[in-house]
């Protein structure tokens, strides 16, 4: 792919496994990428990029390249570049130490954010999910000897490495001149050399050394020492981003929805349980305050409450029978009813006889059909009720019940 949108772009699906090519072709611009996204599903897939729009840069330093100084290399680049650093995108490739130059090294390849972007946003849109990026230059073979080139017949000119982090792109037209810095070199070629080369060679003191290389396909040649490369363009912000499988995308609503609800409840839990504590502190209160008009001499602790009244309780018990069979606190929950509902007769006294297991109450009320009326209320609640002696004294009648629990 190149930055311009018209130009052809070769493509092809490389079998690693059967070392071969299932299907090639080219396309007459990037409007055509959708042809290819059949071939791209299911399949890894690396961009060649043109030459002419990524440049490579190797970065001579004294200084050791630290974080901080690779941060900082698109600003000591600035001068040397002509556009704005802030439009181009810098991929590092490789630090060392130059032992001819006796300098520290950084090689950096620099390609214009808008083209970089583009190449990514038309590719997706066609829905092409791409893991590599690599200039073309890149792609052919590298020998380990400094004076050996590699050149193959590409499009309307040549493409040629000149070493680990250097190459071009040469047009027919600008073949000859390129030619003349020729000398004391070795040529790799892969595709059939032009007149020009030829007679550059024969030419003893240019000392220009032909070696030809099994021919290959250009696009062959590059794919399969593109799928060597461990280096990417895309880093930083175009770093690729892990593919989301299909699965995810089909039960991720479902997900999101479950959690949304799992939030909602959880909230409604938390509201709830302050509600409980609203709630807890006003009985708590309203407890103290019943607790305090009922014992107003002692002190109370909240925080012992609890057995506070537990004590209370225990004291009020140890006034019943060892044997158990008088429920003191239950036959007063059953005559509180009877006290409240009748209002005009005062309890004066309440014993409770341990021996006989009765409680015994003297009562004061207006007139002796009043008491007959309280007497048969408590006998209605299924108690025993035995009356005792009833004087009528002036306006008032007193009397007694003895009462127990039914067996």
């Amino acid at each position: 792919m190149s930055s311009q949108k018209t130009s052809p772009i070769p493509w092809l699906v490389w079998s690693d496994s059967n070392n071969e090519i299932i299907v090639s072709g080219e396309l007459q611009g990037q409007a055509e990428l959708d042809s290819l996204s059949r071939y791209a599903q299911g399949r890894p897939v690396t961009v060649i990029a043109n030459s002419g729009d990524v440049r490579l840069i190797r970065h001579l330093t004294t200084m050791k390249p630290t974080r901080q100084i690779l941060k900082a290399l698109p600003f000591m680049l600035e001068d040397d570049l002509a556009e704005d650093i802030d439009k181009l995108h810098f991929a590092i490739q490789e630090t060392g130490f130059d032992k001819e130059q006796q300098q520290y090294f950084v090689n950096i390849a620099v390609v214009n954010k808008t083209t970089l972007g583009e190449w990514l946003s038309v590719l997706s849109e066609h829905d092409i999910a791409v893991q590599h990026i690599l200039p073309e230059v890149l792609c052919l073979p590298l020998s380990d000897e400094d004076s050996h080139l590699a050149l193959v017949e590409l499009a309307d000119g040549y493409l040629i490495r000149e070493g680990n982090w250097q190459g071009c792109f040469i047009e027919k037209d600008w073949l000859a001149l390129y030619a003349q810095q020729l000398s004391d070199k070795s040529l790799h070629y892969f595709s059939p050399l032009p007149p020009l080369l030829l007679d550059v060679a024969a030419d003893a003191d240019k000392n220009l050394n032909l070696i030809a290389e099994d021919p290959e396909l250009p696009m062959l040649l590059l794919a399969q020492q593109a799928a060597k490369q461990k280096w990417n363009l895309l880093q930083g912000e175009f770093a690729p981003k892990k593919p989301v499988s299909k699965a995810w995308l089909i039960w991720r609503p479902v997900i999101v929805l479950g959690g949304v609800l799992l939030v909602i409840q959880f909230v409604m839990m938390i509201a709830q349980w302050q509600q409980n504590q609203s709630r807890l502190e006003i009985a708590k209160t309203e407890l103290v305050d019943m607790y305090r008009a009922a014992f107003p001499n002692e002190k109370i602790r909240v925080n012992l409450l609890k057995r506070q009244l537990q004590s209370k309780v225990n004291a009020v018990s140890g006034t019943v029978s060892s044997d158990g069979n008088f429920d003191y606190l239950a036959v007063m929950n059953t005559l509180t009813p009877i006290f409240e509902s009748f209002q005009s007769v005062k309890v004066e006294n309440l014993r409770f006889d341990g021996k006989r297991n009765e409680l015994r109450l003297s009562a004061v009320a207006p007139s002796f059909q009043e008491f007959e009326r309280f007497r048969v209320a408590v006998t209605e609640t299924g108690l025993l009720v035995n009356p005792g002696a009833v004087n009528n004294e002036g306006n008032v009648v007193t009397g007694s019940l003895s009462i127990k629990e039914a067996r």
